[in-house]
């Protein structure tokens, strides 16, 4: 990560060379370094930044785009926060004749899917059913968080909470999709989960193995940058993948894995 601080940042392929999750990577990374492994890159590249504008041949985007950085809105807020100004004013102030600024450093608290084709099978069109997904089911562990993440993270609006017995079952969607719902749900209450069965739920979700759900978005940046700006446990940058899809990827507190495609 020190060496190829300018290419985006994807835990599962670490994880998979380390033979590990991605969420035990992420964890034990967070106790050796005190910072998400997103923070931690992130600070490496802005102290390549600071280096880069300093020599003055290269304008902030340029260098923006140069350390690995896809969005110069979420690169410039960084740099801001890191350094304390914004590295336009870092550039002017670091020519000849100028200050110099030191990078504050600060531990960061917020730090493959495969396409498949038809390959040439003529699609059956059914006309007569008129069915659609109605909500889809993801497990968590922590009514606090999940509200918090799903609610004033990711801006869904709660539809509908259910308790019984310390357990919670809360139905949230998106304010524009009033008729697909994502209903957070204890994975251990269903009687016909046996104690095995628990605990091995348990230790999936622990290495964010257990559950997946793939969100869209027009604008990835954007979309990343707030999600950054929030404290999101951030996966993967925005990348083009080989299939065609450019996305994202965060984790949720329970351990969900969130793939964002953007979507135009």
């Amino acid at each position: 990560m020190d060496r190829e601080y300018a290419q985006p940042l994807n835990v599962e392929a670490l994880a998979r060379d380390a033979h590990m999750s991605a969420g035990h990577l992420s964890r034990q990374f967070r106790l050796a370094y005190g910072e998400s492994p997103y923070s931690y890159l992130m600070t490496r590249r802005i102290e390549r930044a600071m280096a880069l504008l300093r020599l003055g041949d290269l304008s902030v985007t340029e260098v923006c785009f140069a350390v690995g950085c896809s969005s110069l809105g979420t690169f410039s807020t960084r740099f801001t926060e890191l350094v304390g100004m914004p590295p336009s004013a870092y550039r002017d102030q670091t020519r000849p004749g100028g200050g110099d600024a030191v990078l504050r450093r600060e531990a960061g608290d917020q730090t493959d899917q495969e396409s498949r084709s038809a390959g040439g099978v003529t699609p059956i069109s059914v006309t007569a059913m008129d069915i659609r997904i109605h909500s889809a089911f993801l497990p968590h562990n922590d009514r606090d968080a999940a509200l918090t993440f799903y609610r004033d993270t990711l801006g869904f609006e709660v539809r509908k909470e259910v308790g019984y017995n310390g357990m919670y079952w809360i139905t949230v969607g998106h304010p524009d999709q009033p008729d697909t719902s994502l209903v957070l749900h204890p994975p251990a209450a269903d009687p016909g989960v046996t104690d095995d069965e628990r605990r091995m739920i348990t230790e999936m979700m622990a290495k964010g193995t257990y559950a997946i759900l793939t969100l869209a978005t027009p604008d990835l940046d954007d979309t990343f940058g707030k999600l950054v700006a929030n404290g999101a446990d951030i996966v993967q940058e925005p990348i083009e993948q080989p299939y065609g899809i450019r996305d994202c990827a965060v984790r949720d507190p329970a351990g969900n894995l969130l793939r964002i495609n953007e979507v135009r």
